[in-house]
């Protein structure tokens, strides 16, 4: 059965409150929020997911005061596509998530070549270190010139 909050609940201080946003951040694709017009927020999970991905598209030097937050994977995309390189590839993603994301904690780190589409297929698997839940991040780089 369901409790439903009277106002006579909220009088004495002990009122039912809605759980707060671990971690919050605005949405990169800028899309409007229907109701105010304002920018989307991601929460907790989806906050964190886009940090991931940003983190390891952002290039080392590209953040101004920050010249050694980010990866060099794109810089990698552009050499022999190999098993070699998929290793690289986890390595840098694997050390970039360790050093600058405090948030998770990395589990596997798995990097799937696809030579015909010229991309290779990212997929982190991670547990988020506040609540311990495990998620992933599935994205693909591709080169860009």
């Amino acid at each position: 059965m369901a409790r439903t909050q009277t106002r006579s609940d909220l009088s004495g201080g002990t009122g039912i409150r809605a759980r707060q946003s671990l971690y919050s951040d605005f949405d990169l694709t800028f899309i409007a929020n229907p109701n105010n017009k304002d920018i989307t927020i991601k929460k907790d999970i989806a906050a964190i997911k886009q940090s991931v991905k940003n983190l390891i598209l952002t290039h080392k030097g590209e953040r101004p005061f920050q010249p050694y937050l980010g990866s060099t994977v794109n810089a990698l995309l552009f050499e022999l596509a190999d098993v070699w390189t998929a290793l690289d590839i986890q390595d840098e993603i694997r050390y970039t998530l360790e050093n600058f994301e405090p948030r998770i904690q990395v589990i596997d780190v798995i990097v799937t070549d696809n030579i015909d589409a010229n991309r290779m297929k990212v997929t982190i698997i991670f547990r988020i270190v506040s609540i311990g839940q495990q998620d992933q991040v599935d994205f693909y780089l591709e080169r860009v010139k």
